[in-house]
C-alpha cells in the first residue's frame, strides 16, 4: 500500500461539481493597508524572480454546493502574498482552483520536478500536468471549461498537443485545506511513447519542470518510498485516494 501523508496535510475528497460559475458582481476592494502589504510582498518577489513572475487572473473558490462551484478571478500577487504570509488568510480569503493531469501511457505515469526558480512549490515531484485556472477557458455562459485548462497545460507545460491525448475523464474533487486550494484531476490517456514525450517536453521554451519521468504503477510505491520528501504531498494522496482503481494499468 502507498504510504499515508501526515494528517495535517490530509486531502479532502469532495463530490464532482457539474458547473463552475464565475460569479456575477465583483469582489470587495481590499483595505488600503492590504493592498499596501500585498504589493510589497510582491515587489519583493519580483525583484527576486525578476520579470518572469507574472500577475496573471486566478480563479478562486466561494462558494460550494452538491451540484455548483462557484468563485471569481483574482489577481495571482493576492494568493503569493497569502502563500508567503498565511496569517492573510483571514482577510484575502483566497481559495484558488487548480486543475491535475494524470498523463499516463503504456509504459506508466508521468512526473514532473519543478524548477527551483518557480514562485510556488520548487523542487518537488508532482503529477503533470498541473495548474490554476485562468480566463482562458471561460464560456460566453460565464462557466469554465475545466477540460480545455488541463488540456492547455499539457500543451504549455509538457509540449503535447491535446490532440495526442484522449478526452479527460474527471477523477475526482479535492481539497486541501492545509494551504486552502481545490483541484480537480483528470485522467489523460495518451499513445505518445515515453521517447516521444520526453522530446517534447525538452522543446518547451520556458519549462515549469526541470525533468520529467515515467513510473509503472507496478514500481510506483517504490518510487515514492525512495523520494520521501521529494514528491509533493498532494501527489503523494491523490494517488493514495486512485491508485485501487489504476491497477488495471500497466
Amino acid at each position: 500500500m502507498l504510504t499515508s501523508p501526515s494528517p495535517a496535510l490530509m486531502l479532502r475528497f469532495l463530490p464532482l461539481p457539474e458547473n463552475i460559475l464565475v460569479l456575477p458582481e465583483p469582489g470587495p476592494a481590499l483595505h488600503r493597508s492590504l493592498e499596501q502589504e500585498v504589493d510589497e510582498i510582491w515587489q519583493a518577489e519580483r525583484a527576486w524572480r525578476g520579470s518572469a513572475l507574472f500577475d496573471g487572473p486566478l480563479f478562486s473558490v466561494e462558494e460550494i454546493s452538491p451540484h455548483t462551484v462557484a468563485g471569481r478571478f483574482v489577481d495571482f500577487r493576492r494568493y503569493l502574498a497569502q502563500e508567503r504570509r498565511p496569517e492573510l488568510f483571514s482577510q484575502l480569503r483566497i481559495q484558488p482552483l487548480a486543475v491535475t493531469g494524470l498523463l499516463q501511457n503504456a509504459e506508466g505515469l508521468f512526473f514532473g520536478y519543478r524548477s527551483s526558480v518557480v514562485a510556488l512549490q520548487p523542487n518537488c515531484w508532482e503529477l503533470i500536468p498541473s495548474g490554476g485556472v485562468d480566463r482562458t477557458t471561460l464560456t460566453e455562459a460565464g462557466q469554465i471549461h475545466p477540460a480545455g485548462q488541463v488540456l492547455a497545460e499539457l500543451q504549455e507545460e509538457v509540449g503535447i498537443n491535446p490532440a495526442a491525448v484522449t478526452s479527460p475523464r474527471l477523477l475526482c474533487f479535492s481539497e486541501d485545506p492545509l494551504h486552502h486550494t481545490f483541484e480537480l484531476v483528470w485522467e489523460l490517456a495518451t499513445p505518445l511513447d515515453r521517447a516521444a514525450i520526453l522530446f517534447a517536453h525538452a522543446a518547451v521554451p520556458h519549462r515549469e519542470h526541470a525533468e520529467i519521468t515515467s513510473v509503472r504503477w507496478a514500481d510506483l510505491e517504490a518510487f515514492l518510498a525512495h523520494r520521501p520528501d521529494a514528491v509533493s504531498y498532494r501527489s503523494r494522496h491523490l494517488l493514495g485516494h486512485l491508485s485501487p482503481q489504476k491497477k488495471h494499468v500497466a
